[in-house]
């Protein structure tokens, strides 16, 4: 491996090779005809085959077209780029401000014939000749359960009347709100909302929602969708909280980073929304404004959009709040500054719903609407105006153009525009989509809602291990408001703005009691009686409102029953229009728990709802407790499979519970508590903080399972790491951990691995989630999990907005540990771990790359037994995870000892490799003088190694290397 003569050899041979490949590729034909030319390669004296070698070097071949292919996509954007700009600088000035106009679908439609809404032939026209650039919004049509849809086939039809008067112009493009699947199109699967996908920990499942969720918006001839939802959970009173992922802005980013190539993939734009800060209003009351610190800004609010950016979101939505006193839609420092600069976003930026206007009429910064038009054109970066019902904006915005607004800021506007069109196919094809809207609703997307579902439930209470309902159980009660209701469990932004009740809309899905029934065994007799309402109140059998205030028919269904099911939640909503509505559950629910908790069953409590509502000693009064969320339609059966043991829950939570509604309680995210207090940073943020008491029901990343797993010590690569700018490899440290299913049934198991800064710790930071894997073990099977962190992972943002991103990592003592509430004050606590960092000059360094990827946990199989030294140890096979994060094993190797193979095609990659390895090997030697037993290396940042065997280091310097799988 040392020898250079060899390095030289191999490499030499390959691009010789290489070159000719690609050159026959691109004269004669099939590749396999190359294989003649290839010279005989020698290896530490051993033959490669010709067949064997030539189909690497295809690889490479194959791998350069690909980089061809991509360098002509670029071109391609760049021409878009091109043309776009070119269109948009010969356009008049009334048709730009055409295009940057954004209005209703109400502004062109009427009722027609039995109350069905339909378009207004001149009301169009009338639009169109203004050049409305954009419409937006369901239309209802055919009347299904007491709600409104419309088919794909409908809204296609009604789309092409819309373009019809654009057929020899620009044509115009249609945004809807896709929030958790195409929730307003007919026949399409509402997947679960996205603070259950956060809390499947599997950024795996928000592919399938994107992928899924795009396609059936597209079904309908709809090429934009406003999602996905980027804010960080914050106030837990935010009435939009479960459109959040998570409090932990690397859940979220991560969430963006596998959902927005996924939307996009299917030909639709997806829009990042909302930027920024809207998720943690003062008071908790959707559209309140917002104070946060520029830390908490670049930090915490501002890494999700940063994923967006990197993944080229094509477009991106405000909000309508201010930052620190100043609006949105005026703030320069966040638009120009953080969004354009920092970032590196050249999309589209549509206002939110009036955001412009309510520069005047809502935060009062100017006096008219016209002055609000020209201050937001000056200070922010919006493209297109949500006006939205009617071109009031063209008038308005015409007067004050050159003197208050250039033209210049109006062609960059209608460039993006104009560029969205052509990203998506509109000028092909205007209304797209034909070719899949027999998918919509199909089995597929009903299977992908399901295993989100499933994954998301979090198990938080399991006394005497109640659950799951096993078979000899007899009688099973079913009760709550939310126990026998597909609307409850699907929430806001659910056929409707604000959601629906009942289970005639929702034909995918069961409630949970009709789950059940079609889930236990039959020799179970199943009773029910919903009890009390959703707002607490009592009810009859008949579901109508009673004075009976003793529940005396529930009491007696529950006293004959071994388990009760209570679902227990809030009623659907969107945005403002729960801000009135208490955090505590209301009486009614207190009393009723009580009244079923004094009878012999066991009662199981199933949370359905949209943020933590204060349980008032609810949990105390249930044997077991499981949080539902809002799965939606496929939630009943993923929770009726939970229930009976026919799926292992594996959620955890993404957010804090608060078990108190102080302000300072229902505000503060996982990463500014201890485990009973909240911490409060000093003015500067470095300075000596303060706690108050802030007592948690949960905490962020708890959940339960039915069987158990054993972490073993946590270990770290080395304990002292100083910065070296020259060769960021030497900034890496791999933590380790073993990770076994002691228990009888298999599971998933959600990794999370934390990091504490040394003091001061920046705005009282006590720690934050850095890396995270789900891993898939069966009885007894266990994995080694080695997270790679640098001092991206460790550092923080610390320039000025505007400034360019740049992170600084001060030298201290930072502490890595597992599992969200352990004590790492603890002394010798074996699930912690401290090293060094040192810095002294604390240069800041730019952030990780736009080209870079998160480098992926390592996973091999549970080492066996320790031999004894000096005798050989028994071969071991690596695992790498699969699509979702379950580890498997490969096959044993067969390769010789010694055999260097190129890995992907290019022997310069197994080279690397070794380097790599040899030189950590040494440094190693540095540190410890024990010999090393073996070392997995499966995936770098650095190097693409899709999988590699073990590496056998004995105490001197020879290395001996087997390779399972190449």
């Amino acid at each position: 491996v040392r020898r250079r003569t060899l390095q030289h050899s191999l490499a030499r041979s390959c691009f010789e090779v290489l070159h000719t490949t690609i050159r026959d590729l691109a004269t004669s034909g099939p590749v396999c005809e190359t294989a003649e030319i290839v010279p005989p390669i020698v290896v530490a004296g051993s033959s490669v085959s010709h067949s064997r070698f030539i189909m690497r070097i295809s690889t490479v071949a194959m791998l350069h077209a690909l980089v061809v292919s991509t360098a002509a996509v670029t071109t391609t954007q760049d021409d878009l780029d091109a043309k776009a700009t070119a269109m948009a600088n010969a356009m008049t000035l009334d048709q730009l401000l055409g295009q940057m106009t954004q209005v209703d679908n109400s502004a062109v439609v009427t009722d027609g014939p039995g109350g069905q809404k339909v378009i207004d032939p001149a009301k169009l026209a009338s639009y169109a000749s203004q050049g409305v650039g954009s419409y937006i919004n369901f239309v209802g049509a055919a009347v299904r359960g007491n709600h409104i849809l419309r088919s794909p086939a409908d809204y296609r039809a009604l789309l092409k009347q819309v373009q019809a008067p654009y057929v020899n112009g620009i044509p115009m493009i249609y945004g809807l709100d896709s929030v958790h699947g195409a929730n307003y199109i007919d026949g399409a699967v509402l997947f679960p909302h996205n603070i259950n996908v956060g809390m499947t920990f599997n950024p795996s499942l928000a592919s399938d929602l994107g992928k899924y969720m795009a396609r059936d918006t597209k079904a309908a001839g709809i090429p934009w969708m406003f999602g996905p939802t980027l804010d960080i959970t914050r106030h837990k009173h935010w009435p939009r909280m479960y459109e959040t992922f998570s409090e932990d802005p690397t859940v979220v980013a991560d969430m963006a980073a596998h959902l927005i190539p996924a939307i996009q993939s299917q030909g639709v734009a997806a829009c990042f929304k909302h930027f920024i800060g809207y998720s943690d209003p003062t008071d908790g009351n959707d559209r309140s404004n917002v104070v946060a610190t520029t830390y908490e800004q670049l930090n915490y609010f501002a890494p999700p959009f940063k994923a967006a950016v990197d993944a080229n979101v094509m477009s991106g939505m405000g909000t309508f709040v201010a930052m620190n006193g100043v609006p949105l839609a005026a703030n320069a420092p966040l638009h120009h500054g953080l969004l354009r600069h920092d970032l590196g976003f050249t999309g589209l930026m549509v206002t939110d719903w009036e955001e412009i206007y309510l520069l005047n009429r809502v935060h009062h910064a100017v006096t008219s609407d016209q002055d609000a038009i020209a201050l937001s054109l000056t200070n922010a970066t919006y493209d297109m105006v949500m006006v939205p019902y009617d071109t009031g904006f063209i008038a308005l915005t015409k007067p004050l153009v050159p003197s208050k607004v250039p033209l210049s800021r109006l062609k960059t506007s209608v460039a993006r525009i104009l560029k969205l069109k052509m990203q998506v196919g509109l000028f092909e094809s205007p209304v797209p989509g034909a070719d899949v809207v027999d998918a919509v609703g199909d089995a597929a997307s009903q299977a992908a809602a399901r295993a989100i579902a499933t994954e998301s439930l979090v198990l938080l209470k399991n006394n005497d291990r109640v659950l799951p309902i096993n078979t000899t159980t007899k009688t099973v009660f079913f009760t709550g408001p939310s126990v026998d209701n597909v609307g409850f469990l699907c929430g806001g932004w659910s056929i409707y703005w604000q959601g629906a009740s009942g289970n005639a809309m929702f034909p995918h899905g069961t409630s949970i009691r009709q789950a059940m029934n079609a889930t236990i065994t039959a020799t179970m007799t199943t009773t029910y009686h919903m009890g009390i309402d959703i707002a607490g109140a009592p009810v009859d059998t008949l579901g109508q409102p009673s004075t009976d205030t003793s529940f005396a028919t529930a009491v007696a269904m529950a006293t004959q029953a071994e388990y009760t099911i209570v679902a227990l939640g809030e009623r659907p909503f969107a945005e403002d229009k729960a801000n009135s509505d208490a955090q505590a559950f209301p009486d009614g629910f207190v009393t009723y728990m009580k009244a079923l908790a004094a009878t012999p069953t066991k009662i199981v409590l199933v949370l359905v709802q949209a943020r933590p509502r204060l349980l008032r000693g609810i949990r105390d009064m249930a044997h077991a407790v499981l949080y539902a969320g809002l799965p939606c339609e496929l939630g009943g059966t993923a929770i009726a499979d939970v229930l009976t043991g026919k799926a292992n829950p594996s959620g955890k939570l993404s957010f804090t519970y608060p078990k108190t509604d102080t302000p300072a309680n229902l505000a503060t995210p996982y990463y500014k508590r201890t485990t009973s207090t909240c911490v409060t940073p000093s003015a500067s943020g470095l300075g000596d903080a303060s706690t108050t008491a802030c007592p948690a029901e949960w905490h962020f990343g708890d959940g339960l399972s039915y069987t158990t797993y054993t972490y073993s010590a946590l270990t770290l690569s080395a304990m002292t790491l100083a910065m070296d700018s020259a060769n960021w490899t030497n900034n890496m440290i791999y933590v380790s951990i073993t990770v076994q299913n002691t228990g009888r049934v298999a599971g998933n198991e959600s990794v999370l691995v934390f990091l504490a800064p040394p003091p001061p710790r920046p705005f009282a930071e006590t720690r934050l989630l850095k890396k995270y894997i789900k891993l898939s073990l069966a009885p007894t099977q266990g994995f080694v999990v080695t997270f790679v962190l640098t001092p991206h992972d460790w550092g923080y943002y610390s320039n000025e907005i505007g400034a360019g991103l740049a992170k600084s990592a001060p030298s201290g003592d930072y502490t890595v540990f597992v599992h969200a509430q352990t004590d790492c004050s603890v002394p010798s606590n074996p699930l912690c771990a401290t090293f060094k960092w040192v810095n002294p000059a604390n240069a800041p360094f730019p952030p990780e790359s736009a080209s870079s990827t998160t480098t992926a946990p390592m996973v091999s199989p549970m080492p066996p037994p320790i031999t004894p030294r000096g005798t050989p140890a028994p071969p071991s096979t690596p695992a790498t995870p699969s699509a979702t994060q379950a580890a498997a094993a490969a096959p044993p190797s067969t390769s010789p000892t010694g055999l260097i193979l190129a890995v992907g095609g290019t022997v310069t990659a197994a080279a690397m490799v070794l380097v790599l390895v040899v030189r950590r090997h040494r440094q190693q030697q540095r540190r410890e003088k024990p010999a090393l037993s073996e070392i997995h290396i499966l995936q770098t940042r650095d190097y693409h190694v899709a999988m590699i065997g073990e590496a056998s280091l004995s105490g001197g310097s020879t290395l001996s290397l087997r390779f399972s799988k190449l």
